[in-house]
């Protein structure tokens, strides 16, 4: 694989009906596991769930 490019992990993950596809390349700079990232990732969707289900 060339310098400039990286590899890139996909990785399904379903909560209830929802299914959420990740695609992940590792970065030098990284200061989060993808396992933090994600779960970030999806409380951050859920927190704003939470908003357009009040409007």
């Amino acid at each position: 694989m060339p310098k400039n490019q990286r590899e890139v992990t996909t990785t399904k993950h379903q909560i209830g009906k929802t299914t959420y596809f990740v695609c992940a390349s590792p970065s030098d700079q990284a200061t989060d596991s993808l396992d933090r990232k994600i779960r970030k990732l999806i409380k951050k969707d859920m927190e704003q769930s939470k908003i357009f289900d009040k409007q």
